[in-house]
């Protein structure tokens, strides 16, 4: 076997990726229709997808392929709302994106270590944007460093606070992301290709 074939990226195949898209188009889809009803806010495996997704999955599935995914299912369970309220919203696709690009330029280049702590990195980011975003567009915030704090931890009264979102994003982002890393390494050892390993030496800078 030779070099290039043991450093070939997770699976030659697109069927997996492709699955794992589909289900994660599935749970937005039902957490969509429960509305204020889900108990799990926040609790979606799309910044994993976005980001790590990104990191192993083969480059048939380009970065922007996640975010025009998410908006599409959006606008088929919530229809004309959705594109209604894209100005106030375009921002979460927008951290897919990006978090997708960044995942794509790190491929092969990073280890678990350093993939599962950029995906905190992520959800960090996601959660201090949109909820300065919703603190500058939300009535019920004053417009104050006090308001600001309000809007990153206790959030509008008489709704959960946002420290839970951020909670639950913390969770889910880390634990797709560690399933998704240890399905590549299954695969890479079943089929004896290279494997992720803890830390890549040649990317701590990066």
């Amino acid at each position: 076997m030779n070099r290039e074939d043991s450093s070939r990226p997770f699976s030659s195949s697109i069927w997996l990726p492709v699955l794992l898209l589909g289900a994660g188009l599935a749970f937005r889809a039902v957490k969509l229709r429960m509305g204020a009803g889900d108990p799990l806010g926040n609790f979606a495996p799309w910044m994993a997808l976005a980001f790590t997704g990104a990191v192993v999955f083969p480059r048939a599935l380009a970065w922007w392929v996640w975010p025009l995914a998410l908006l599409a299912v959006d606008v088929a369970v919530q229809g004309s709302e959705t594109l209604a309220h894209l100005k106030d919203t375009w921002l979460v696709y927008a951290c897919f994106a990006a978090a997708a690009a960044w995942g794509t330029s790190l491929r092969q280049r990073i280890g678990l270590a350093g993939t599962l702590a950029r995906v905190i990195g992520c959800s960090l980011a996601f959660y201090l944007i949109t909820n300065t975003q919703a603190w500058l567009a939300i009535p019920a915030y004053e417009k104050t460093i006090a308001g600001w704090l309000q809007a990153l931890t206790t959030g509008v009264p008489g709704f959960p606070p946002t420290l839970l979102f951020l909670r639950n994003s913390l969770v889910s982002d880390l634990g797709f992301s560690l399933a998704l890393l240890l399905a590549y390494n299954t695969e890479a050892l079943i089929r004896r290709f290279e494997t992720i390993p803890l830390v890549r030496r040649a990317a701590l800078a990066a």
